[in-house]
């Protein structure tokens, strides 16, 4: 019997989760995910489409051992996200998270780099998850981003920055019920397109996910 490369999968290195606590981190990524299908957390029901942002802190002081391809292991800062639905409502997450560190922020970029206290909890599965962000203390020194900040513009889509995410943050976009491709592949504006899926039927639903970033 042949061996299919295809089918050879490398395990994937379990790193674990961020403890509970309250860590200092800075805003390294935000990703606008398109609007994405929704789905009671109750009922599993299908709801109305949101349109959705990942945005992702950079721990300093958290640090894990990456394995290169020599064979060598360098220290990273782990990174911890939480999912929000895209909304000016007052009472919206994400403007509770505007509001409480950039306030005079126009743009959700504008929170790239930012300094913050980040509090982690846990889910009811044991997973790790953000249960608020806080501005950094006056006069605390927050460590700085070791990584390349990272801005994915879903109305202007980037080949090159989808590229750089994660497979599973790629998947998500191609998802979104308002995804037409890229430039390269025949994108077309989003004021010229029309919505590949029709919105589900409404109904109650969650506002975020609290799943760690697992990378």
């Amino acid at each position: 019997m042949s061996l299919i490369l295809a089918e050879v999968k490398t395990p994937k290195k379990d790193y674990g989760r961020v403890e509970d606590g309250t860590y200092f981190g800075r805003v390294v990524s935000v990703v606008d995910m398109g609007t994405q299908p929704q789905t009671d957390w109750q009922t599993k029901e299908p709801t109305d489409p949101k349109p959705r942002v990942m945005i992702t802190w950079e721990l300093g002081s958290e640090r894990i051992e990456v394995e290169q391809e020599d064979g060598s292991l360098v220290s990273k800062p782990r990174w911890i996200g939480k999912d929000y639905t895209i909304s000016t409502f007052e009472q919206a997450n994400l403007m509770k998270l505007l509001t409480a560190v950039a306030p005079q922020a126009t743009a959700l970029d504008e929170l790239l780099n930012v300094p913050c206290m980040v509090q982690v909890g846990s889910t009811s599965t044991g997973n790790a998850k953000i249960v608020s962000v806080m501005p950094a203390p006056k006069g605390m020194e927050v460590p700085e981003l070791e990584n390349d900040t990272l801005h994915f513009d879903f109305s202007h889509p980037d080949k090159e920055l989808y590229d750089a995410l994660p497979a599973w943050m790629q998947k998500k976009i191609t998802e979104a019920i308002d995804y037409t491709g890229f430039a390269d592949e025949g994108y077309v504006d989003e004021s010229e397109a029309t919505p590949a899926k029709a919105p589900a039927k409404s109904a109650k639903s969650s506002d975020d996910f609290d799943d760690d970033i697992p990378f």
